[in-house]
C-alpha cells in the first residue's frame, strides 16, 4: 500500500509542478484531470469592467511601440498587428519612413496578406521570405503620384521585405541601407516586416498602421507509425498543442519522452473528422486551431485554451501526458454492484451549470478578425431564439433564462463555434454526476474513458458514464468522478448557412471619386480698353463624392514638360487666359477632400482655334445713293473680335460676279466699321471680313447696281458732317 500511495503522490506532484513551476500542495484524492470548459466548477464572480478575451483580440490587431512587449505565437491563420521595434526617417525632408515590425514568433509558414491603414495592399509579386516587394500599379490606394510634383508620375509608396523568423535569418537588406541597422540586427527567430514608406499625402495621414494575415508556426506532426514528419503548417489542435508543450523558447519545454505520442496521433485523427457545415457546403474539420497565443499568460492557462477549443483532456498517466478528445465512443468496461464499494454520490447539474441558452465568442475572419458571437439555440428570422427549443427548455427551468457565455480563442469558424455552443448546452442539461469508489478494476480506467455502470438501487443498467477524475484511496480502492455520457451530444448537426450581412460601409477618406468629365472650348474676348485675347474655357463635371472640398485644374502646352496649376476652387467653370493660338493644350483636373487627399486625374486636350478661325461672312451688304454721283455701301459688322479690316471689291458685271474675278476697291479698317461711300457706277460690289492673321470670310457678300449717277447734275457745294 505504501508503494502505491508513493506512486500516486509522485504523479500528482509532477502534474502540478510541470504547469505551475511552484511547490504543489500534495494530498491523496487530487484529481489528475486538466479538463476543458465543461468541468464542474465554482462560479467566478463576474467582472463587469473588462473582457480579457475581447481586449486581447483587439489589442493584437494594433501596432505598439515597445522594446519589451510580449510577442504572440500564432498557430493556424490569424490577422495580427505588431510591435514596432525600429523606426527611422531618411531622405530629403524625411521623405522615407523605415520600420521593423515584429509580428510573431517564428518560423511561420507564410504571410498571405498585408494591410496598411485597414486596406489590403496589392503587391508586385507573391510575398516571400527575405524578398522585397513594391506596390502593384493596379493598387489605387498606394500606387500614387507625388502631389508635391507638378508632373509626378504614379509610383509605389511602400516597399516591404518580410522575414519569416528562422533562427538563422540574415539582416534586412532594406533596412541595411540605413547606417543604424547593421548586419547583426537579424531579429533571429522572430517573424517581422521590414517596411519603407514614401510620404504621400494622398496615401497617408500619419504613421501607417500595419497588419499581416499570417499562416502561423510550422509544427511537427507524427504519422501512424509515430515517426516525426518535417515541420509544416497545420491547424490540427493536437499537433499545435504538442508544439506548444515541447517548445523550449515560449512553451513548457517538455521532452518527447514525456508525451504519449499515440494518444496525440489518435486525437489528431478525431480533429480531422470531416463534417458538412451547412447543406451544399464543402466539408471542414470538426476542430481547428487558429490562435494567437498570449505569451504573457501562464502556460497552464494557454494549455487550457488549446484543450477547450477541441474538447480535450490532458491527463498524466504512466509517466506521460495523454491527449484525449471528448467525442463519441464505447465503454471499455462495465462496473456493477460487485465492483462498487460503499455508497455513491448522484447529483444533477446545479442552476449555475445548467443552461437554456449558450453564447460562444470567437474570432470572426469575415469581420476583420474581430470578436463575434453565436448562440444556441440559434436565432430565427424573428430575432428570437427558436421557440421549439429555447422556450421549452426555459419552461422546464421555471421560466428563468439560464445563459452561459464562453469564449474560445482558438475558434475562427462560425460553424465550429455554434457546434461548441450546442454541445455545451446539451451536456449541461443531460449530465448526471456520479461519484463512486470501486475495486481494482478501476485501475484499468483513464481520464476520458467511457464506463458502463449497473446499479439496481438507482436503476442503472449498463448506463454509460465518462471518467472525469480519478483518485486513489488509502484502502487501495479507486475513487471515480463520472459524468453522464450521451453519444447524441457529439453528433454534428448541420447548421444554417451564415446570412450575408452587409458590413459597415463608411467612406474611405483615401478614396476620392474623380470629376465626372472635363470639356474644353476656346473663344476670343475683349476687355473694356479694347484689348482682345484668346481664352481657354474649362468646364468640369462634378464628382459624385460628397466629401470633395475643391477641384485643382492644371494645364500645359503639349510641347512643355510640366503641368502648372492654373486654379483651385469649388466652382465647375475655370479658364486659362491669353492662350496661344494654334497651340495644343493638355488640361487635367482632380478632386481634393478636406484631408488633402486627391482623386485620380481626368485629362483632355484641345488645339486652340482663337484667332486662327476664319471670320464670319458679311451677309447684308446694301447700296443707297448719297448724292448725284455717289452711293453708300453699308453692312452690319461681324461679331468676330479679331477683325482687322473689311475688303471691298468691284466687278463690272450685272451677274455672276466672283471674288477672284473682281478688283480690290478699298479696305475699311476697324472692326466696327459699317459703311463706305464710292462713286456711283453700275456693276457688282463684293465684301469680306479679314482678321489680324489675314484670314478672310469664306464667302463674299455681293450687291449689284445699274445706277451710274444723276444726269445734268452739277455739284455746287459738298458739306461733310
Amino acid at each position: 500500500m505504501g508503494g502505491i500511495v508513493k506512486s500516486v503522490v509522485s504523479v500528482v506532484s509532477k502534474v502540478a509542478s510541470v504547469f505551475t513551476g511552484g511547490n504543489p500542495l500534495v494530498s491523496l484524492g487530487v484529481s489528475l484531470f486538466l479538463g476543458w470548459v465543461l468541468r464542474p466548477k465554482v462560479p467566478d464572480i463576474p467582472d463587469f469592467g473588462t473582457n480579457e478575451f475581447d481586449d486581447f483580440e483587439k489589442g493584437i490587431l494594433i501596432n505598439k511601440q515597445s522594446n519589451d512587449s510580449n510577442i504572440p505565437v500564432i498557430y493556424g491563420e490569424r490577422l495580427t498587428g505588431g510591435v514596432r521595434v525600429f523606426m527611422e526617417t531618411s531622405g530629403t525632408d524625411n521623405t522615407y519612413l523605415y520600420m521593423a515590425i515584429v509580428m510573431s514568433e517564428g518560423e511561420i509558414n507564410d504571410i498571405t496578406e498585408i494591410r496598411v491603414d485597414e486596406k489590403p495592399v496589392t503587391w508586385s509579386g507573391d510575398l516571400a521570405d527575405n524578398v522585397q516587394r513594391t506596390v502593384a500599379s493596379s493598387d489605387s490606394n498606394f500606387f500614387k503620384a507625388d502631389p508635391s510634383e507638378e508632373n509626378g508620375s504614379a509610383q509605389s509608396t511602400i516597399t516591404v521585405e518580410p522575414h519569416y523568423g528562422t533562427d538563422g535569418q540574415s539582416a534586412s537588406s532594406l533596412l541595411s541601407t540605413l547606417s543604424s541597422w547593421g548586419s547583426n540586427h537579424k531579429l533571429s527567430g522572430l517573424c517581422y516586416l521590414a517596411i519603407r514608406f514614401q510620404w504621400n499625402s494622398d496615401a497617408f495621414t500619419g504613421i501607417p498602421k500595419v497588419q499581416a494575415k499570417i499562416q502561423g508556426k510550422k509544427v511537427v506532426a507524427y504519422n501512424s507509425s509515430l515517426v516525426a514528419q518535417t515541420s509544416a503548417y497545420s491547424t490540427n489542435p493536437a499537433w499545435c498543442l504538442l508544439d506548444y508543450l515541447t517548445d523550449t523558447r515560449y512553451g513548457k519545454g517538455l521532452s518527447i519522452s514525456e508525451i504519449d505520442l499515440q494518444s496525440f496521433y489518435d486525437a489528431s485523427q478525431i480533429c480531422e473528422t470531416q463534417v458538412t457545415p451547412y447543406s451544399g457546403a464543402s466539408d471542414i474539420n470538426i476542430f481547428d486551431t487558429n490562435t494567437a497565443v498570449d505569451t504573457s499568460r501562464p502556460i497552464i492557462d494557454n494549455v487550457r485554451e488549446f484543450l477547450k477549443g477541441c474538447r480535450g483532456y490532458l491527463p498524466y498517466n504512466a509517466g506521460k501526458y495523454n491527449l484525449i478528445i471528448e467525442t463519441t465512443g464505447s465503454a471499455s468496461i462495465t462496473l456493477t454492484e460487485d465492483n462498487i464499494i460503499g455508497g455513491y454520490s448522484l447529483s444533477t447539474p446545479t442552476k449555475n451549470d445548467r443552461y437554456n441558452r449558450v453564447i460562444v465568442g470567437f474570432v470572426d475572419p469575415d469581420r476583420n478578425f474581430q470578436v463575434n458571437e453565436v448562440q444556441w439555440p440559434p436565432i430565427d428570422d424573428s430575432g428570437l431564439p427558436s421557440a421549439d427549443r429555447h422556450a421549452t427548455m426555459k419552461t422546464e427551468d421555471g421560466g428563468f433564462l439560464l445563459e452561459g457565455r464562453f469564449n474560445f480563442t482558438t475558434l475562427t469558424s462560425k460553424y465550429q463555434a455554434e457546434e461548441m455552443a450546442e454541445v455545451i448546452l446539451r451536456r449541461s442539461r443531460e449530465a448526471l454526476s456520479l461519484g463512486i469508489s470501486v475495486d481494482f478494476n478501476g485501475y484499468d480506467l483513464a481520464i476520458g474513458d467511457i464506463v458502463n455502470i449497473t446499479h439496481s438501487s438507482i436503476g442503472f443498467s449498463a448506463k454509460p458514464f465518462r471518467v472525469l477524475g480519478i483518485t486513489f484511496n488509502q484502502d487501495l480502492t479507486v475513487g471515480l468522478s463520472l459524468v453522464e455520457y450521451q453519444s447524441a451530444h457529439y453528433t454534428w448537426a448541420t447548421k444554417s448557412q451564415v446570412a450575408t450581412v452587409p458590413t459597415t460601409n463608411l467612406p474611405n477618406p483615401f478614396t476620392i471619386q474623380a470629376p465626372a468629365s472635363i470639356t474644353l472650348s476656346d473663344e476670343m474676348i475683349e476687355y473694356a480698353d479694347g484689348v482682345v485675347l484668346t481664352r481657354l474655357n474649362i468646364q468640369i463635371g462634378a464628382s459624385t463624392d460628397k466629401f470633395v472640398q475643391y477641384y485643382q485644374v492644371e494645364a500645359k502646352q503639349s510641347t512643355e514638360t510640366n503641368f502648372k496649376i492654373i486654379s483651385n476652387g469649388t466652382q465647375l467653370r475655370h479658364e486659362l487666359l491669353n492662350a496661344v493660338d494654334d497651340a495644343t493644350y493638355n488640361v487635367r483636373v482632380k478632386a481634393i477632400n478636406s484631408f488633402g487627399v486627391s482623386s485620380a486625374y481626368i485629362t483632355a486636350s484641345r488645339k486652340i482655334v482663337g484667332a486662327t478661325e476664319i471670320p464670319q461672312d458679311v451677309d447684308d451688304l446694301s447700296i443707297s445713293m448719297v448724292g448725284s454721283n455717289q452711293m453708300e455701301l453699308s453692312w452690319t459688322p461681324v461679331i468676330d473680335l479679331d477683325i482687322s479690316w473689311y475688303e471691298i471689291r468691284y466687278q463690272d458685271v450685272q451677274s455672276g460676279a466672283t471674288w477672284n474675278g473682281s478688283t480690290p476697291l478699298a479696305k475699311v479698317v476697324r472692326r466696327k466699321s459699317n459703311s463706305l461711300v464710292v462713286n456711283a457706277q453700275t456693276g457688282s460690289f463684293l465684301i469680306k471680313a479679314v482678321d489680324k492673321l489675314g484670314n478672310a470670310s469664306a464667302e463674299a457678300s455681293i450687291v449689284t447696281t445699274n445706277i451710274s449717277g444723276l444726269q445734268n447734275f452739277q455739284n455746287i457745294l459738298t458739306v461733310s458732317e
